[in-house]
Parts: C-alpha cells; structure tokens; sequence
C-alpha cells in the first residue's frame, strides 16, 4: 500500500559565493551549448584629434540584438530582495508561443551594483517551458560582504523549439499558502503529478507577493521523488521583505536536467506498509511512525518517505521527507520520523504519509550487527530508554533509534527516534529516545529497531 489518509487523534573585475536553490546549479549535459563569454581582447591604438587613445574590444563581442523577431520567452515580473549579504532575484518567464514547447531554455541572471559592475551572475535552464505557460524562477546569491545590489537583469536564450507536443505539464501546485515557524515563513502547497511516472530531483520556486500584487519575497527548494499519479505536501524556507504581509503564494514545480522519470512497476511492491499513523498533542507536536517490512532478499538502500500535516482547509501545514537508508532482506523495520512540531496556528485535521521504495544496493556490511533491548519507558512518560548492542568487532560511529508506541488493539499510537552516537565494537550503549503517544502507560506497548545510516565509518 502506497499512501493513506487518516484523522488525526488530538490530545528552511569581485569575487561572489553563489547558489541556485541552495546548491549551484549542475550542468544540463543536453542543453545547446552557450556562446564563450565575452574576452577583452589585445588593446587598440586610434587617433581622436590626433590624440593617440587604447581601446580594447571584447574577443567574443555580444551578439547584434535581433530588433526584428521577438523572442518567444517574455519576461513578465522580475524583481530582487536583499538582505545583508543574500540576494535574491525572483522572475516570471512566459511562453508566448501556442504550437510549441520549448526545451532547454538557458537564463542568465546578473545583479549589478550602483556604478553597473556585475557582482553575481549565473546561468539557469529550463528544461520545459510548455505553451502558453507561465513558470517562476528564483535564483539566491551570496554575495562578499559590503556589496549592494542596484539591479538585476534576466536575459533569456529562447532554447530548442519542440512542435510534436507530445507532452504536458504534469506537475501542478494546489492550494498554496504559507505557514509562519519560529525562523520565518514557509511557502506551503500539495503538489500533484498527474503522469504514471515518478520523477526525482524536481525543483520548486516559491514566491510571494503582498496585497498590492507586488513580489515581496520567495524561496526555492528541491524534492527528490514525486510520486506517480499521485500528490505530496511541499514546504519552501522563504525570504520575506521585512513589514509586509503575503497575500498570495504561487509555487513553480521544475523538471530538471537532473531528473529522472520512473516508470510504476512491481518495484512499488517490495516494502509493505503494515501500518501507520500519526498523532497530534495540545503543545502542536506531531508524533506517530510505521511497520515497514522489506518483502525481498536483497538489501534495499535510501528508501524515501514524505509525510504532509494539512488542517481542515486542506493547507498544508507541515511537509517532512527524508530517508531511511538500509532495509535488510525480510526485515521488519519500525520507524519513526521523531518528534515534529507544527506552526502555532495550524489546526491539524489529516496526515499523509507515501513511502517510495529504495533500490537494490550494496553496503560495506554483509549483515546487520546491530540489536536492541527492550525499551523502558521514564518515569515523566516523555522518554525510553533502549540498549544497542553491537555484535561487530569495530566500532561505528552512529545509528539511528527508531521507537513505535502502540495501544491495546495494536494501532499506532505515537513514535520517537535519536541518534545513538559512537558505538565501541563488542558493546552495548544505553540511548535516550523521546517519545510522545496519547494513551495511558500500562497498556502501551513500546516497539524499537535501529538503522546504520549510509556514511557510517567504520572502525576507529
């Protein structure tokens, strides 16, 4: 079973350090080659007035403007916001044409400062630009300290023109919105995928604008899987112009160069989700897991999970994903994401939880030598504790505690996990887990396993 839906129970010339959606973006290995950036070439001597005067031209001068045909990529919004010494350029690109899609669109962004010295650039491409669409484009920079931006520019490559349309937006974002944490704004939605394939390394460009209809502020992300034929919560850290309110969010799903499409097959089948759930206290913390068992012999590795918290409105209120990085053949693995906290004014009404199946992987140990003791719950009822023992002569540097709390009739009735830190090789180690779960003491049982991450060293 792939995802359910359940009530809860009550109780993010200078020098510059860049980065497009919090890394610089890869190389499209398909994209059309860009033109060689312009290069002063050898210096000329000319006479003005018989006044001998060095001009130095550029080697790859810019290229004429086209003054004739319009490019089919217009520009409609573009602004900046800066703070300190994060800059962030926010732009709208529109595709004016009705019988193409265009591919590999290549967008270069500049700030300039006061004297028109450029002090940021980079280069983006879009992968598709479908007709008629309209697709938002945040780029963050980092700049040295002390520069200031002036302006911006966004200068658009119209890209390849693909005329068989033989494909469609499939990503579309509903219901945006935006939820206020404890370091500022998150801009909020359920993405949708409406194709029978699940795409990885989607990007999501965020932005926000004040009642006025003026761009006041956004972010940018990335999520690793999109399910097919089906929708997830997505949650973007936002930079906001500081004594202006949002009114309205609009969020841009990016298939990337990076991207894979994943056809459905039987691979949705090799973990079972025995069950699952989540519950909510009256401090606004969320709390809950699952049974998972591996139904293969093989080692499953980077298994993805997403769970979406939404209030009575359908806004999103809370978007957590992560990885679970080992499954061992036929094992049976409770987990838990921990302890999350959801925004003062969320009013939490349903969870929503997918598991994406890891592929077949190899790791550096054949065998799982970790085991755990029975959990023993404190006596505040916010903790157990759990023994790990390592079976292996070496030590390891980390696992992670996964606790399951389930009530009299076997339904999940609250979760924790921690890390264990370094583990001596033929010993045991007594972590700490807090846990949160509605119902009384004694007639919870406390469920536990333990997972190696993927970067474990070890050895000393």
């Amino acid at each position: 079973m792939k995802r359910k839906t359940t009530l809860i129970q009550f109780g993010l010339i200078f020098l510059f350090v860049l980065s497009a959606c919090g890394g610089k973006a890869h190389p499209d290995p398909t994209a059309t080659p860009l033109p060689a950036t312009a290069t002063p070439g050898p210096p000329n001597v000319v006479l003005v007035d018989g006044t001998p005067q060095v001009v130095i031209e550029p080697e790859n001068p810019t290229p004429t403007p086209d003054l004739v045909n319009p490019n089919p990529v217009r520009i409609t919004e573009l602004e900046y916001v800066q703070s300190g010494d994060k800059l962030k350029v926010i732009a709208k690109l529109f595709n004016t044409l009705t019988d193409a899609i265009l591919r590999d669109v290549q967008v270069e962004v500049l700030a300039l400062d006061a004297s028109g010295t450029r002090i940021a650039h980079e280069m983006r491409t879009v992968r598709y630009l479908f007709p008629r669409e309209t697709s938002g484009l945040v780029q963050d920079f980092e700049l040295l300290p002390g520069l200031q931006a002036s302006s911006v520019e966004v200068r658009v490559k119209e890209g390849l023109k693909d005329r068989k349309l033989r494909y469609v937006q499939p990503l579309t974002v509903e219901n945006a919105g935006w939820v206020e944490v404890e370091d500022g704004f998150h801009l909020t939605g359920w993405l949708k995928n409406s194709d029978p394939y699940t795409y990885t390394a989607v990007e999501l460009n965020a932005i926000a604008y004040n009642a006025s209809g003026l761009i006041i502020g956004g972010g940018c992300g990335k999520l690793d899987f999109v399910p097919e034929k089906d929708r997830t919560g997505v949650s973007i850290p936002a930079d906001i112009q500081p004594d202006e309110e949002i009114a309205l969010v609009e969020i841009y799903p990016w298939i990337t160069a990076q991207s894979a499409s994943l056809e459905g097959g039987s691979w949705w089948k090799n973990i079972e989700v025995r069950q699952w759930n989540f519950i909510v206290d009256d401090y606004q913390h969320v709390s809950g897991g699952a049974i998972l068992r591996n139904l293969t012999d093989r080692l499953l590795t980077e298994t993805f999970y997403l769970l979406t918290v939404a209030d009575a409105d359908n806004k999103v209120c809370l978007a957590q994903e992560g990885y679970i990085d080992l499954l061992w053949p036929d094992q049976e693995l409770v987990f838990s994401p921990g302890i999350l906290t959801l925004p003062t004014d969320c009013a939490a009404k349903q969870v929503d939880m997918i598991i994406v199946p890891g592929e077949f992987g190899q790791f550096q140990l054949g065998y799982d030598p970790l085991s755990v003791g029975t959990p023993v719950l404190s006596e505040s009822g916010d903790s157990v504790t759990v023994t790990l023992i390592n079976n292996l002569n070496a030590d390891l540097s980390n696992a992670v505690v996964y606790v399951v709390a389930t009530d009299a009739k076997g339904r999940i009735v609250g979760g924790g996990s921690a890390q264990s830190g370094n583990i001596r090789a033929n010993s045991s180690v007594s972590v700490q887990v807090p846990i949160l779960f509605l119902g009384k003491p004694e007639e919870i049982k406390f469920d536990t396993s333990v997972g190696i991450p993927l970067d474990v060293t070890i050895g000393s």
